[in-house]
């Protein structure tokens, strides 16, 4: 194990002979400006320092300041001569990670950090919970610094979902930037994709956004006839019962299943009875024999659905007249 060098314990001016700067005085002011900035008299930043500090007979002041705020300090002696002017000083290191709840609107993310940054650095990590989900391009804004683009690591901008409200958000700050790292729900989402819910996405290679797709068929059992939904996609209608029913699928103009929208029909039937597999107004294409319109499904028979235009689905499977 290794050891640290202690640091020294007060601030201490010297004299250009090398004397303690006796009586002298110590300014601060935000880097790069003559604007005054408070330093503290402790570690609770609770109380400022008169500024400029009048140091003591050995040139000696307790002055405390907040990580990750930059200052220019400037110190005289007794006279009033300058001794020294340092710009761009600051205290490394974060007391917390966390930003706290925002203030802002959806995609407009406002933050009052409580390291009380005073310039925005490469490297600044924050942790901080949302009151809005995001419904597309986003911003953050940290202490009154200014508006920048949350952005995904690629730097890409954000899509809808990916920052859900009353969950917890991971920014890093980089190249004018908040680069989201984590967000969504536990277990935390990675970006690139949406938060974990039904709308759940991740984009190809040109950045096109995609759903997630299930592990499985999930299933959807119906007991009687039954109108294909938005939320069918992916899934198989299932039917168990005794008696001839119909599946119907909407015309795209009354629901619009996205192009590639894939669902199987399954009957199970208890009785050798048919699905009758219908379509409002749109095309319906009997693969491979190209053939239109209503399709039966036998009992024991499974049909899958492919959307492959906007008003056209093929079907093909087995059991199917």
């Amino acid at each position: 194990m290794s050891g640290s060098l202690l640091a020294p314990l007060c601030f201490r001016e010297f004299q250009s002979d090398g004397v303690p700067a006796a009586n002298g005085t110590l300014a601060s002011y935000q880097a790069g400006t003559s604007t005054p900035l408070a330093t503290y008299t402790d570690s609770t930043l609770g109380t400022a320092n008169p500024n400029p500090i009048t140091l003591n007979a050995r040139g000696e002041a307790s002055v405390w300041v907040p990580p990750n705020v930059s200052y220019k300090f400037v110190t005289a002696d007794s006279l009033g001569n300058q001794i020294r002017s340092v710009d761009n000083v600051s205290a490394p290191g974060l007391p917390t990670l966390y930003g706290g709840v925002d203030t802002g609107t959806a995609n407009n993310y406002i933050l009052s950090f409580s390291a009380s940054f005073s310039t925005l650095q490469d490297g600044i990590l924050i942790w901080w919970f949302a009151s809005n989900a995001n419904t597309g391009a986003s911003s953050l804004s940290v202490n009154g610094l200014g508006t920048q683009a949350i952005v995904n690591p690629g730097g890409g901008a954000l899509v809808a979902g990916q920052i859900l409200g009353n969950q917890p958000v991971l920014c890093l700050y980089k190249a004018g930037q908040w680069v989201l790292l984590l967000t969504g729900t536990f277990p935390l989402v990675l970006p690139e994709f949406t938060a974990l819910t039904a709308g759940t996405t991740t984009p190809d290679a040109a950045g096109t956004q995609w759903p997630v797709g299930y592990l499985g068929i999930p299933q959807n059992s119906i007991p009687t006839g039954y109108t294909v939904a938005l939320s069918d996609a992916g899934k198989q209608i299932y039917y168990s019962g005794a008696g001839e029913i119909t599946v119907t699928i909407p015309a795209n103009s009354v629901v619009a299943f996205p192009v590639g929208t894939v669902l199987s029909v399954v009957n199970d039937a208890s009785a050798a009875v048919n699905v009758l597999l219908a379509i409002n107004s749109d095309t319906l294409v009997w693969t491979p024999s190209g053939a239109t319109g209503t399709r039966t499904i036998a009992q024991y028979g499974r049909a899958v659905l492919l959307k492959v235009g906007a008003t056209r689905w093929w079907v093909s499977g087995t059991g199917i007249t």
